[in-house]
């Protein structure tokens, strides 16, 4: 296995990268945290700069949108030695990626189409995770789906997931068909840098359907900096069901100073008297100046680029003040078996 260096400035790490593996993978099995969320190079969160030495792409692979000399660090390889700047996560001391088994502790649908789903990881695995980050089910074929983490971290080794059932989706399907307590899955992760950074700005969370997951365990995990830093949740979803923790939120709303909640609908529900349209314009119409702001969206990869768009074209908001996590569905392979 040919083996390159790879040095990540302006952190001024120098760390082993394979030809085989990614920029990416190298950061994280080195415990190193660049910035990213997809890992299948469609949300660009991970483009970084070359500063020097040559990489390449899997075949078949072309970026889109991303700047003349950067690349996409969860799918380039390096071909020479490489230097790269990027933005690290300081955040994670001594966190790990490892692939581990999880046990099902419980399957509760709380809408039509939303599952809530507890695991219990072994603590002696050291798996640890950061409010917003996600972990990727790995399925008997190799194939693999992510879904954030919904809670805050305790040390007990329990995560929770908010699954929604996706049309023909392999794992879903199997959440709503026949998954119970006592079934093992096996997990890969932690993933992703969406997480909430040390500042005194004040909060915009921005979500849609499912996206509220990764924020409701920042929400949990933050108590104490939500109050001093103030935040409103932004939640978007067609109908009312859509927001599935809807009474939670508002109790939330009600015991934490600080905390104030927006739900948002787009689609027409009967004796809806709240705001009404797409969730990112409501943001947009209450803060027309979000230069001193930080905004944390995550749901729709739609929603995401037009939040992003409008908030940073129209608004003011700092391109580097906002953190996204876009949820990318991944395609279906040909054959419909369901076993995972």
């Amino acid at each position: 296995m040919t083996a390159f260096k790879l040095r990540i400035e302006p952190a001024g790490v120098e760390i082993p990268c394979s030809a085989e593996g990614s920029l990416l993978d190298a950061a994280l099995a080195a415990g190193y945290f660049p910035r990213h969320s997809c890992r299948r190079g469609q949300c660009n969160a991970c483009e970084a700069r070359v500063l020097s030495g040559d990489t390449r792409y899997p075949s078949g692979f072309e970026p889109e949108g991303v700047r003349d000399g950067y690349v996409l660090t969860c799918q380039a390889r390096c071909t020479t030695d490489v230097t790269i700047e990027a933005q690290e996560v300081a955040s994670t001391p001594g966190q790990r990626v490892l692939q581990t088994g999880a046990r099902v502790l419980e399957v509760q649908r709380v809408s039509e189409d939303v599952a809530r789903v507890r695991l219990a990881v072994p603590t002696e695995t050291g798996f640890a995770f950061q409010p917003g980050q996600y972990v990727e089910v790995v399925l008997r074929d190799g194939t693999r789906r992510s879904y954030s983490m919904a809670n805050a971290p305790d040390g007990s080794g329990t995560i929770e997931w908010h699954v929604r059932a996706v049309p023909s989706g392999r794992f879903s399907n199997h959440v709503y068909r026949s998954l119970k307590p006592r079934d093992m899955l096996r997990i890969e992760g932690p993933f992703g840098t969406f997480m909430l950074r040390d500042s005194s700005a004040p909060v915009i969370f921005l979500a849609s359907g499912t996206g509220y997951a990764p924020i409701a365990a920042m929400l949990k995990a933050h108590e104490t900096v939500i109050r001093q830093r103030g935040a409103v949740l932004y939640w978007g979803g067609v109908r009312l069901s859509d927001l599935y923790a809807y009474d939670e939120v508002c109790a939330w709303e009600q015991a934490h100073p600080g905390l104030r909640f927006v739900p948002v609908l787009s689609g027409d529900e009967p004796g809806w008297a709240g705001r009404k349209g797409f969730v990112h314009e409501a943001v947009s119409a209450d803060f027309p100046n979000l230069s001193q702001h930080e905004v944390y969206a995550c749901g729709n990869p739609l929603m995401v680029d037009a939040a992003r768009h409008t908030f940073t074209q129209a608004n003011g908001l700092p391109a580097g003040n906002f953190f996204s996590d876009a949820f990318v569905t991944r395609p279906e392979p040909a054959k419909t078996d369901e076993t995972v």
